[in-house]
């Protein structure tokens, strides 16, 4: 298991992730309110995360339609990903998202 720590305008929670589950899946999974209105296909943008810089190289690159699509988010950043392209490995162990 995997700790994962969501920050949200509400507070903070921590959760067990999987490995090989997205950051969607795991926040879905153990009750974070991340919405995924395409269902993890990655085109909608409704699941936009903000990766702690520290845990950005770890967590993988984007691929280029994911780079494009959350460059034109609101609130996008550096450190923008989509939850549903973001697979959980043990090297994101500690990390924090923050859901804009």
């Amino acid at each position: 298991m995997v700790r994962i720590i969501f920050k949200t305008s509400a507070g903070e929670s921590e959760i067990e992730a999987n490995v090989g589950e997205t950051i969607l899946g795991a926040a879905n999974r153990c009750g974070v309110k991340l919405f995924g209105g395409c269902s993890g296909a990655g085109v909608c943008g409704t699941c936009h995360v903000l990766i702690d810089p520290s845990f950005l190289d770890k967590a993988g690159e984007p691929s280029d339609h994911e780079a494009d699509l959350v460059g034109v988010l609101p609130k996008s950043a550096p450190n923008s990903r989509l939850a549903c392209q973001v697979v959980i490995t043990e090297a994101l162990d500690g990390m924090t998202v923050t859901i804009p």
